[in-house]
């Protein structure tokens, strides 16, 4: 016990930050839980998996024509899936862990790579800021962005030093990309750099492992390549020969720029903007990178590689004709914040003044963000407000003693999402509103459309059937295939 205390006492400040990350990670995480299109698809896949039993060698197709994202991470989902007896909500579990694993992963590399004051400061700022809130509370693949990045930023720091035992991680975080998303493969040209920077090569052993991990995590993909005639490589070669209408050129330029430089403000002063231009914040950080090295807390060959990942990133996407999404160029938002935990750092040990400046900086950004927490009306419309509405429709059903049903969707563009799996979950037979089935329909936002039987879950609303068809009719068109079942669904293929 007294081993236990001494524990907490010299740690106490990580265990605040922690204890601060998980409020903001888990409150009110039930009714703000979203679940549209991408939750329907992990949700299919693990019931592939489990139910289905068909071992997956890939997860869901990307925009990327004939490209995949690998399996993993549906795999990660599967135990969590079984513990809430198939539900997804217990794909928040996991979730939620892999957020407090990277704000450790911040405190532990910023103290390893410079020391621990830097590592509590990244690790608040990670905590807090509501942007990587946001981003740690969705149920993606691509949530395990942040947690890759900030393992790959160690990495590219430490070769730039010269330590190459840090290989066999990196061939293990390069064979994860599939798994997570192919838009994190540009970030790679900091390691030739960092190569280059540190004047020493691996030796055989280093060289050995790093093939010998990146071999192994990269066995999913290797055995589907295989299995498929290389089918994703050579999508991966035409998508570089296919204009995919998001321009090139200085055009381009102009756009990534202006999506990068929107990308750091909101990682800094979500939901609020600053009021001048968002690029000249973007360029007074990386200007604050140079005075760093003056300080001599990073070295210049330690921050160069850093700043060819940025501008690798953006000559990449220049380039290409790919439409950009902000996503893109989110992984080079861990070298932003290693900048102003550094800047903070020196700013706290310059001067009493400094002290109280830092401190005060950082209570606000806490409070401030808290307050938008708790204070936030979302819009109802997730997990919760789906589930329900899928389990009326099941409830009303076999009360009016239909033997299926038909769903009709008058929804915004892209809202007609997210109701499959619950309708899956309650053992619907759900058919196309022309199948002559009773119709129910589905309304979001609910004031698009009214009926004469109204039921509202938040801003969903179910419109029961106001025509019923014939006994006769009703049991043909429930003589056939349930189409919940066996409609093709965007992004999944068996």
């Amino acid at each position: 016990m007294a081993k236990f205390l001494n524990l907490i006492k010299n740690n106490k400040f990580l265990i605040f930050i922690l204890l601060i990350a998980l409020f903001f990670r888990t409150f009110d995480l039930v009714g703000r839980f979203e679940f549209a299109h991408d939750g329907d698809l992990y949700s299919w896949i693990v019931k592939d998996i489990v139910v289905d039993h068909h071992p997956r060698l890939i997860g869901q197709l990307t925009s990327a024509e004939g490209i995949y994202i690998g399996p993993a991470f549906y795999y990660l989902l599967i135990p969590f899936f079984l513990l809430t007896g198939m539900d997804p909500i217990g794909a928040i579990i996991p979730i939620t862990i892999i957020g407090i694993l990277t704000v450790f992963s911040y405190y532990r590399v910023f103290s390893k790579l410079f020391n621990k004051s830097i590592g509590l400061i990244a690790g608040f700022l990670y905590a807090t800021l509501l942007w990587t809130v946001q981003f740690d509370r969705h149920v993606y693949p691509s949530t395990t962005t942040n947690l890759w990045t900030i393992w790959y930023f160690f990495t590219v720091v430490s070769i730039s030093r010269g330590n190459y035992r840090v290989l066999p991680l990196l061939g293990f975080l390069i064979g994860l990309i599939w798994h997570i998303h192919i838009a994190l493969a540009p970030a790679l040209i900091a390691v030739p750099v960092a190569v280059l920077i540190s004047r020493r090569l691996p030796n055989l052993k280093e060289i050995f492992l790093f093939f010998l991990i990146l071999l192994t995590t990269s066995v999913p993909l290797l055995v589907f390549e295989v299995r498929h005639n290389f089918s994703q490589t050579v999508s991966f070669i035409n998508n570089f020969t296919v204009n995919h209408g998001g321009g090139n050129g200085l055009l381009k330029l102009n756009l990534i720029l202006i999506k990068l430089s929107g990308e750091i403000q909101n990682l800094f002063f979500y939901p609020q903007a600053l009021p001048l231009n968002p690029l000249i914040l973007l360029v007074l950080i990386l200007l604050g990178g140079l005075f760093i090295v003056r300080k001599r807390v990073i070295t210049f060959k330690e921050l160069t590689p850093l700043y060819c990942w940025i501008f690798g990133i953006i000559i990449f996407y220049s380039l290409s004709s790919t439409i950009v999404s902000e996503y893109y160029l989110s992984n080079v938002e861990i070298i932003f914040i290693s900048l102003i935990s550094i800047l903070f750092y020196l700013l706290y040990k310059s001067s009493r003044a400094g002290q109280v400046l830092v401190i005060t900086l950082m209570s606000l950004i806490l409070v401030k963000n808290v307050y938008y927490t708790v204070t936030d009306k979302p819009y109802h419309k997730g997990y919760v407000e789906r589930k329900n509405a899928a389990a009326f429709i099941k409830k009303d059903s076999l009360e009016k003693g239909f033997p299926c049903v038909a769903v009709s969707y008058i929804t915004s563009p892209g809202e007609n999402v997210g109701f499959r799996y619950f309708f899956y979950l309650n053992n619907l037979h759900v058919n196309q509103p022309w199948s002559g089935s009773p119709v129910y329909s589905i309304v979001l936002p609910d004031e698009l459309a009214s009926g004469k039987i109204e039921h509202f879950f938040g801003h969903i609303k179910v419109i029961s059937p106001e025509e019923i068809p014939s006994k006769e009719k009703v049991k043909f068109s429930c003589s056939g295939q349930n189409s919940n079942l066996t409609d093709p669904m965007f992004g999944f293929t068996q």
